[in-house]
């Protein structure tokens, strides 16, 4: 076995990874195991020369007994390392330990790029997706209230716009002073702030951006003032959290911003930004800590990328994954479809808030409207009907939330010819407001948890038998004769097992199939790494009936070889540890009981 290390660690120098997403350089962060103390990992950190080691999220609040599923973001640490060193050196030193859950860089995620349509002036009126959502109709029901604050990460922005100046969360306990008169740990944030470079001016800074002050208007605008635009959220207030800096000083914080609104009491918070792969447990335990812990209601744009795939932070657990739809109700030319998508909403020429620092074609300062495109803009609709359902309904929680906004989707839009590709991959249909705040008398049982076993993330081999478990909770009005029915979209796997009767379930009931789960035969010939898509079928009484679908990979290109305590796998290219981006395509490379020690792809030297 020594030998087979020597030669390993001889190996990795000449080895290079495959770049991911851009990273902040030299910015580490480490989660500690439940029972470790800082001290136990002294010893690693002096190893690789760390500088600034500090708790990430010191005040986050712990899950409490009736949290189960939340995270403490006090485990989390955060250090700066000499930018020459290796990721994998530092998470070899580290996960070595055994005191360590993960060691991750921090990722820089974009604001959404916001594609123009010439045909802007054609639209028939200027705010036409107020109507085609039914925001009017839903505003007789409930106009909001201002105790509702929807948590605002994005750009700096132009605060003191005509339309947004009144809509913001000012914080009247710590003006500005220079104190912390109300001892939050963050001097005269009275209106917000900018996370990304550490002060408390939201306003944009060298760039000058107009993003967050676009995103803000069709989320949140002075409603029925007499002039500019309309919000979705009427009287329902929002929190500006600057995330990206605007400057060369500061660097991205998208989710520590989360957690500044979240720690804020911000039962929504709008995510206009994120980036296209790039898996993170560190993000994932944000987006939980927000989402379970102090129960905001999360929404994310799914990316102006017009392809199938996961967008972080949309794609995460916990967060509602928002497309965009144009005034004909097709998916827009730019937007991302999936099967991780929630819902729609229209994100083609929205007429919002402008937000420039002079007279421009658009209107003076602190006056000028402006349309505007993307998913970035379908998103904030989305946040401001979550903000009306949170004050007309306040019973729910976020999950429940979250449902109640799926399940009054307007599903007409399948009904499309130019919807016809993209079936199952738009989420549940278009945003309605107005069925969203209407009565409380929709229905959603969801699959909240799938448990694979034998659990192999990194793939089964051909000819494999796999049990899946299915955890089902209903989130809204009672069910009765629940099924989930189980179908596979792959020929690679035969679903032999596969219906299970959940019964009836009474509100945020949850039942799993765990003495008959649902059996899986993998087929015996596979092309190498396959993605095989499940889709689990709910059906209830009444004609209720929802799809969701879990993807497992199958036959993986790599081979785990195994000397006594160490475990390394290694791929058909000679790849080491891993064989895709992002720690995909290996199980790593373990050492006893810790590990994976490398999460990184090492590739054979070119000869």
């Amino acid at each position: 076995m020594k030998s087979i290390l020597t030669i390993l660690l001889l190996l990795l120098p000449a080895l290079a990874a495959l770049a991911g997403p851009p990273t902040i350089p030299g910015r580490l962060v480490v989660k500690l195991r439940p029972a470790a103390s800082p001290q136990a990992i002294q010893a690693a950190l002096d190893a690789l020369g760390a500088k600034g080691v500090s708790q990430k999220f010191p005040r986050a609040a712990p899950p409490t007994a009736e949290q189960p599923a939340g995270v403490d973001l006090r485990l989390i640490y955060q250090l700066e390392v000499p930018a020459t060193t290796s990721l994998a050196k530092a998470r070899t030193l580290l996960l070595g330990t055994g005191a360590v859950e993960y060691v991750e860089p921090l990722y820089i995620r974009e604001v959404l790029s916001q594609p123009n349509d010439p045909l802007a002036d054609s639209v028939n009126g200027l705010q036409y997706h107020l109507k085609l959502i039914q925001a009017y109709r839903a505003w007789d029901f409930t106009k909001g209230d201002t105790t509702v604050i929807i948590g605002h990460t994005d750009t700096g922005m132009r605060p003191t716009h005509e339309d947004l100046v009144g809509q913001i969360k000012y914080n009247r306990a710590d003006p500005v002073n220079g104190l912390d008169d109300d001892q939050d740990g963050y001097v005269d944030n009275w209106r917000g702030w900018d996370v990304s470079n550490g002060n408390n001016d939201v306003t944009y800074n060298d760039d000058p951006a107009q993003h967050a002050t676009h995103t803000a208007g069709a989320m949140a605008a002075a409603t029925d003032n007499g002039r500019g635009v309309a919000g979705v959220a009427y009287n329902c207030k929002f929190l500006p959290v600057q995330v990206f800096p605007g400057s060369s000083t500061g660097s991205f914080a998208g989710y520590e911003g989360i957690v500044y609104a979240a720690d804020r009491g911000c039962k929504v918070i709008n995510m206009s930004w994120g980036g296209a792969g790039g898996y993170s447990q560190f993000e994932q335990d944000v987006c939980t800590y927000a989402a379970v812990n102090k129960d905001a209601v999360l929404v994310a744009a799914a990316g102006n990328t017009d392809a199938d795939l996961l967008f972080y932070p949309a794609s995460y657990a916990h967060v509602l994954s928002v497309s965009a739809t144009d005034a004909a109700d097709a998916k827009a030319y730019f937007a991302t479809y999936s099967r991780r998508i929630d819902l729609t909403a229209p994100g083609v020429d929205i007429w919002t808030a402008k937000g420039q620092a002079q007279h421009n074609g658009n209107g003076p300062a602190d006056a000028d409207y402006v349309y505007d495109s993307g998913t970035s803009l379908s998103a904030p609709l989305v946040s401001g009907a979550a903000a009306l359902v949170r004050a007309r309904f306040p019973q729910f929680n976020a999950e429940q939330v979250a449902a109640q906004l799926r399940q009054s989707a307007d599903t007409a839009l399948y009904s499309l010819p130019a919807n016809a590709a993209y079936r199952g991959r738009l989420g549940r249909g278009r945003l309605n407001v107005l069925r969203a705040v209407a009565a409380n008398d929709r229905q959603e049982a969801r699959v909240v948890a799938s448990a694979f076993a034998p659990s192999r993330p990194a793939g089964y081999a051909p000819g494999e038998t796999v049990q899946l478990t299915a955890t089902v909770r209903n989130l809204l009005q009672p069910v009765a004769g629940l099924t989930v029915a189980l179908t596979s979209l792959s020929p690679y796997v035969t679903v032999q097992q596969g219906s299970y009767a959940a019964g009836s379930l009474a509100t945020l009931a949850s039942r799993a199939n765990t003495s008959q789960p649902f059996q899986l035969a993998v087929a015996a010939s596979v092309p190498l790494n396959t993605t095989a898509t499940l889709r689990y079928r709910l059906t209830a009484a009444g004609g209720y009936q929802t799809d969701q679908y879990v993807d497992v990979l199958l036959n993986p290109d790599f081979v785990t070889l195994s000397t006594g305590d160490l475990q390394m796998s290694l791929s058909s290219r000679g790849n080491l540890a891993y064989d895709g981006t992002y720690d995909q395509g290996g199980a790593g490379v373990s050492y006893r009981t810790v590990g994976p020690l490398l999460r990184l792809i090492c590739r054979s030297p070119v000869l």
